[in-house]
């Protein structure tokens, strides 16, 4: 009871009660400087650290002075506070070296790596089954099965086999235990539950050495044939996992190339706020946008100047330049913003000649200029096309598996009017890329070649795999709507106007005018192929725009297409003279084009007359 007494008296629980509430408002003050990059990561850490070792010290202040009137700080009291000190230094000095430690063992290039830290070595364990006396006992098993088939198609990863993941199924076993004993990086789990009229499967990435869990997927698909269904769900859950490990091992590959921790950090901090930039860049506040942008450059820009022997900071400035101009420039010109890319990407290379991301970064830049007309003269544009496609060459033959400049290498090789070439370049990009960075472009890619091939069922292939895996990417509603343009399709107008309209609604902001008058010109080539001539030139005209929507008049071009195949050709002949004067550079693909759009026109001596001959 004495006891009880002098807590009251000396307040105690009220000291406490402050002394808590001052620590979280210090917590939450240094987390927003953290996130916003104002204090590296350890601060925040460090800083509970010390709160947490200053609870001791503020029970022994309120014990020797909580009571009322005044009091005198005693030898036992300094004793006391100073052992207190010297736990909260040495405790402090572990969180950092802790700190510092793990961020190194971050940087390591995935060569360096233990077995049960590298996440390219994969265990799929048994997926659990959560409706049991149902047929999802069996589909569990099965999944499990098919995914470790199809995951062990990857060459890049090694994936433990059936025989090795059954000594684990039905078992509780810690995940360093699991990744020990088959020496893996990553463990998929999964479960699986099935009702009345659906089937539901969660998948999650486990790291084995740390049992963190570093992402995760569901799935809902409609109760159908049980074995249809296995292979569906496993090739979509393969799918998902591919990418997911990617982002997790792009992260290491990228960060590899240095010892300094501190420019890990920045490096870090510049894609949280390269991140927030997208995010509200798709949200249309470009002023936020801009300034997010400008924090990752800055940050960017620190982390070159902690590590100047490391290319990435560099390079990425450089990328950084090059989404600012596909953003629209922020205001500022897009001449500009290219030189200070190119900038960024010949530093770059000065001090790593043969860097593949460095490599596309100046093959990108050139090939922008090129594409949105920045020189004025055809043989500056051929020069400069020609630049940028010994870059890309020069890219994927230092890197084999660089799939988003084999990816730019087949639109310029579309562009360039070799087809065949552009489309074998694009099938590098997805088969090659391990973790599917960047599949929504090669899958595009791919349909695009099939269709100037004219190989309508290779186009309905990657048309439907693009549509089924990125739903809301509105090129993946565009291709099914040009697949009417095909010779020998039999259009269904209705369905083509309503794939238009969800073309439009899922279009990015600024480009829904400009898709809505694509995509009638696209319908008014389904209504030549439906035999509708008046339908379709009544659609071509009203699609019709001006500069500010389309400002390089490719809409002229692809009615010139169509004019073509209804016969207009003087039309079409003067559409494609507006088309070629406004995009000068593009005359020498003309030149050797031999794909199947303008067949018609090609045996016309204005052709001949209009972009030259060799």
């Amino acid at each position: 009871m004495k006891l009880l007494e002098n807590l009251r008296e000396r307040r105690l629980a009220r000291f406490l009660g402050a002394y808590a509430a001052g620590g979280w408002l210090v917590l939450e003050a240094v987390d927003q400087f953290v996130d916003r990059g104002l204090l590296p990561d350890v601060i925040y850490p460090l800083a509970l650290t010390l709160i947490l070792c200053g609870i001791p010290g503020a029970i022994i202040t309120s014990w020797f002075h909580g009571a009322k009137g005044h009091q005198r700080m005693p030898p036992l009291e300094k004793w006391l506070l100073t052992a207190v000190a010297a736990v909260a230094l040495v405790v402090s000095g572990f969180v950092v070296r802790s700190h510092r430690a793990s961020a190194r063992a971050a940087i390591a290039p995935l060569e360096a790596l233990s077995p049960t830290e590298d996440p390219r070595r994969v265990a799929v364990l048994y997926f659990e089954d959560r409706s049991p006396g149902t047929e999802a006992g069996f589909l569990s098993a099965g999944l499990t099965e098919a995914l470790i088939d199809e995951l062990s198609a990857v060459e890049a990863l090694h994936v433990v086999s059936r025989n090795g993941v059954a000594l684990f199924r039905g078992e509780t076993v810690p995940p360093d235990s699991i990744g020990r004993t088959l020496e893996v990086g990553t463990l998929v789990e999964g479960t699986v539950t099935e009702s009345e009229s659906l089937i539901r499967v969660s998948v999650s990435l486990v790291s084995a050495s740390t049992g963190e869990q570093f992402a995760s997927s569901r799935l809902e698909r409609p109760r159908a044939e049980l074995f249809e269904l296995q292979e569906d769900i496993a090739g979509e859950v393969a799918l998902i996992l591919r990418e997911q490990l990617g982002e997790e091992i792009e992260l290491i590959e990228r960060q590899a190339g240095t010892d300094n921790v501190d420019a890990w950090v920045m490096l870090q901090r510049a894609d949280e706020s390269l991140e927030d930039a997208n995010r509200l860049a798709a949200l249309d506040d470009a002023e936020a946008a801009a300034q997010r942008m400008s924090e990752a450059d800055s940050l960017l820009a620190e982390a070159e100047a902690l590590a100047p022997d490391w290319v990435t900071p560099t390079t990425q400035r450089g990328w950084l330049a090059y989404r600012q101009v596909r953003l629209g420039g922020f205001g500022r010109d897009q001449a500009d913003l290219i030189e200070t890319g190119m900038s960024h990407a010949g530093r770059s290379l000065q001090r790593a000649p043969a860097d593949a991301d460095a490599l596309e970064l100046r093959a990108t830049l050139q090939y922008w200029r090129y594409l949105i007309n920045l020189v004025s003269e055809p043989g500056e544009a051929a020069e400069l096309f020609s630049r940028a496609e010994t870059d890309f060459r020069g890219s994927v033959a230092s890197n084999p598996g660089q799939a988003s400049a084999w990816s730019s290498l087949s639109h310029l090789l579309l562009n360039k009017g070799q087809t065949a070439q552009a489309k074998l370049a694009a099938q590098r990009s997805y088969e090659g890329d391990p973790y599917l960075r960047n599949a929504d472009v090669t899958l595009w890619r791919l349909f695009f070649s099939s269709l100037d091939l004219e190989d309508g069922v290779e186009a309905q292939k990657w048309c439907e795999v693009g549509r089924r895996r990125f739903q809301e990417d509105p090129r993946f509603r565009e291709c099914q709507v040009w697949q009417y343009a095909l010779k020998g399709a039999q259009p269904d107008v209705d369905r083509a106007w309503g794939l238009c309209d969800e073309w439009v609604e899922l279009s990015p902001a600024g480009l829904e005018a400009f898709n809505e008058r694509k995509c009638q010109v696209v319908v008014g080539m389904a209504l030549v192929r439906a035999n509708l001539p008046d339908s379709a030139r009544a659609v071509l005209f009203r699609s019709r725009a001006d500069i500010e929507i389309d400002p390089l008049r490719e809409l002229s071009w692809f009615e010139a297409i169509a004019r073509s195949w209804l016969g207009d050709y003087d039309e079409a002949f003067d559409l494609l003279a507006m088309y070629l004067a406004t995009n000068p550079g593009q005359v020498e693909s003309f030149v050797d084009d031999q794909t199947w759009w303008l067949e018609d026109l090609r045996n016309d001596p204005r052709y001949a007359s209009l972009v030259g001959t060799r």
